[in-house]
């Protein structure tokens, strides 16, 4: 997990992200990052942000991470280049999991449609401390056992606390000029038609979209993707997700999500 990534030039979803955790964080308190109180026995869902330390003496670097009611998690690194997908388990004040990692070998290879090729073979563990509700800190180790990374997860509570309804936040979300408009219906249908002839996927999913929690700014995403010009992107894919609440009544939709053999990324705003 939590595999050295690399790219220049934030993605779309990347920048929102960023801007968002930017100025929700920095000082504690109510409008920040939690850092203390509550039941240390859980994690609460929201938005995190993951400074991830590498053992070997690389650079350290920052991801934010979707937290599911249910432990699935998605965390994306900055830059785009790189999406460890996987769920979390808890018990007293103790955290395990398993994460599949995905990512991009260099900038020239980053794909602006937001997918990610490259599946590293085998699943990283989690092992670590919460130390509350809105704070943990884990190391992960690969198939050898050998530990790469240490990592600190800080809720961010402004965009974590956000109520949502897919009432609220359905309509068409357009990524790029044009280049996806994703569907999301009031009942959490989704449907998208990618227009690029590199990529030609169609996206479809029925009640694909769900709320666990209304109070809490995060949702599951299951859906289909179908006749994609590279047959590793069709396939079942599943993940988490946040909207954003943007001026003037605008949304914008960030969701990250993998098949098993490739993980995508999405960014849209009606």
């Amino acid at each position: 997990m939590f595999k050295r990534t690399y790219g220049s030039g934030l993605s779309a979803t990347i920048i929102c992200a960023s801007l968002v955790l930017s100025a929700c964080g920095g000082g504690g308190g109510s409008g920040g990052s939690s850092s203390s109180g509550g039941d240390a026995s859980t994690l609460k869902a929201g938005l995190y942000e993951a400074k991830v330390e590498y053992v070997n003496g690389a650079s350290s670097q920052t991801a934010v991470t979707y937290l599911s009611p249910a432990g699935d998690f998605t965390s994306v690194f900055r830059g785009g280049a790189g999406v460890s997908i996987g769920k979390l388990a808890f018990d007293t004040t103790r955290i395990s999991g398993v994460s599949s990692d995905y990512r991009q070998l260099g900038p020239e290879q980053l794909d602006p449609t937001g997918f990610v090729e490259d599946k590293g073979t085998q699943e990283g563990t989690i092992n670590g401390t919460i130390s509350s509700q809105g704070s943990a800190t884990f190391s992960t180790t690969d198939a050898a056992d050998q530990v790469n990374t240490n990592v600190t997860l800080q809720r961010q509570n402004l965009i974590s606390d956000v109520g949502i309804s897919l009432k609220r936040t359905s309509g068409t979300y357009v990524k790029g000029e044009s280049e996806v408009a994703l569907t999301i219906g009031a009942d959490g249908s989704l449907d998208a038609q990618y227009y690029t002839q590199t990529t030609g996927c169609q996206l479809v999913g029925i009640e694909a979209l769900s709320v666990p929690d209304a109070s809490i700014n995060v949702f599951d995403i299951n859906y289909t993707m179908s006749n994609c010009t590279n047959d590793n992107r069709n396939g079942e894919y599943s993940g988490v997700g946040y909207f954003i609440p943007m001026n003037n009544q605008q949304m914008r939709v960030v969701f990250a999500t993998h098949n098993g053999k490739v993980a995508m990324r999405f960014s849209g705003a009606k």
